[in-house]
């Protein structure tokens, strides 16, 4: 059975890269960590380092067990600081995880708001895809998050905030640049930068508007990020069907944005673990969220596909 123990001495082994490292680290000796690392092997049924040339060497094996341990490392720390906090009576903190596009658009306006009700909260932020934070959600690693929507999970409670539709970016000079509004019909033989298939996301809803239309395009590139479109787009690579948090951001760095004219929608949600408590934190942040929701300016001209729903 595997020990604590023996997980601690190889987290402290990954890290340190020596045994004399992990040793100073837990305060016993280098022939205690040899038997610890022995003894865990013997558990695990793998190797998970090799000596070469007097130096230890982490195996494949090594470097997936160590993703796990760190994950759950890093549960353990969390616990440790929460309990830190109540004992010395620190005021109370708060982890969100949030998709990029909205870390670096909403979520700052959110906090702006939220920090003028609850100012000695310590507010941490995750910023990463919608997969992962669905992980974090339920392994209770965050309290919450801002995020597109998803199917419903068991575990997880969703408060839907916002629905939007899209917009269509392109280089500036470009031949739709003209227009006002931009249909699928109007994107007949463009290079498209398109999604990246990581979950379900608008991607599907992209491509099934435009084979309705009956439009032939080519996808040059295809990513998941966001930023990355826009980015790509303000390099002549192409034009994309892209969310509009970002736009206000990228108008500026050569990139024009026109409505898109389509059945393709964005619901933005508030979620948290079902077995959370919804505190007055929460509440507040919700709240925020809401107002600064009311406030944002997409900064489009003849974008009013948008609707708050709570």
């Amino acid at each position: 059975m595997i020990q604590f123990r023996q997980v601690e001495a190889f987290r402290c082994l990954m890290v340190t890269g020596t045994t004399v490292g992990a040793a100073r680290q837990m305060n016993v000796t280098q022939p205690a960590i040899s038997r610890l690392i022995a003894d865990l092997e013997a558990d695990l049924g793998f190797r998970l380092f090799t000596r070469t040339k007097g130096r230890l060497e982490p195996t494949n094996a090594a470097v997936r067990f160590y993703k796990a341990v760190e994950e759950n490392f890093l549960g353990l720390e969390r616990l440790r600081q929460v309990a830190n906090n109540i004992r010395n009576h620190a005021p109370e903190s708060m982890s969100i995880a949030c998709s990029p596009v909205l870390s670096t658009s909403l979520l700052p306006m959110v906090l702006k708001e939220f920090v003028q009700s609850d100012p000695e909260v310590t507010i941490h932020v995750v910023s990463c895809n919608t997969s992962e934070i669905l992980l974090k959600l339920q392994d209770l690693k965050v309290d919450l998050a801002l995020c597109p929507a998803f199917p419903p999970i068991a575990g997880i409670e969703q408060i839907h905030l916002m629905d939007l539709g899209m917009l269509c970016a392109m280089p500036p000079g470009h031949r739709l640049a003209s227009k006002d509004k931009i249909y699928p019909e109007d994107l007949e033989d463009e290079t498209l930068i398109g999604w990246l298939p990581i979950g379900p996301r608008a991607y599907d809803m992209e491509q099934a508007t435009l084979d309705k239309a009956k439009v032939k395009t080519r996808y040059s590139i295809k990513t998941h990020s966001s930023h990355t479109r826009y980015a790509m787009v303000a390099h002549g690579l192409g034009i994309s069907v892209v969310e509009p948090f970002a736009a206000r951001i990228w108008q500026p760095n050569d990139v024009v944005v026109r409505p898109f004219i389509s059945d393709i929608r964005y619901r933005y949600v508030l979620a948290y673990p079902s077995s959370a408590k919804r505190s007055e934190l929460m509440a507040d942040f919700q709240d925020a969220a809401l107002q600064a929701i009311h406030a944002y300016d997409f900064r489009v001209e003849g974008y009013d596909n948008w609707t708050v729903l709570t």
